[in-house]
């Protein structure tokens, strides 16, 4: 009977320690299989970092591209919009000279009239007093009335002289 219980109790604490040692033995593997689970996890939660940030580096490079392009457009509207407001300068001075041209054909003309009535009431003048028809107080008239011409056509040569060099500024 002793050899019995001996071989019982032998037998339960081989079976004990067998299944013990299969409990250790899933416990261990499960324990590894938890390990490699959590460096793939570990590894893919880099993984996803890393491409967070590439992501985040592609749009931040995007947007710093648009930015650029932004600049470029708004750089190229301002010149043509300098280009423009030169070209109207351009224009605008080239009617002034225009302008002055005109102005001083104008007056060039006025004196030239101006000098033809002269001439005109001179002669008118100088007629009537050959014909002796002048009192000395109508002599002072005519003269009056010529030297009042004249002055006028002075006034009107300074003004020609401005505007000649106004244009040749212009120029």
């Amino acid at each position: 009977m002793k050899t019995k219980i001996t071989v019982l109790l032998l037998l339960i604490l081989g079976l004990q320690f067998s299944f013990g040692q299969e409990i250790v033995d899933s416990i261990s593997t499960t324990k590894v299989k938890t390990e490699k689970e959590l460096e793939l996890e570990k590894k893919q939660i880099k993984e996803e970092r890393e491409r967070l940030k590439a992501d985040e580096k592609a749009k931040k490079e995007l947007e710093k591209k648009e930015k650029d392009k932004e600049k470029a457009e708004k750089k190229r509207e301002k010149a043509e919009k300098e280009r423009e407001k030169e070209l109207k300068q351009n224009e605008k001075a080239k009617e002034k000279r225009k302008d002055a041209k005109k102005d001083i054909k104008k007056r060039k003309e006025r004196i030239a009239d101006q000098r033809k009535d002269i001439d005109k009431e001179k002669m008118k003048f100088e007629k009537s007093q050959m014909k002796g028809k002048l009192s000395p107080n109508d002599e002072l008239k005519w003269k009056e009335k010529i030297h009042k011409k004249e002055e006028k056509l002075r006034k009107q040569q300074l003004d020609l002289e401005k505007a000649e060099k106004k244009a040749s500024k212009l120029d």
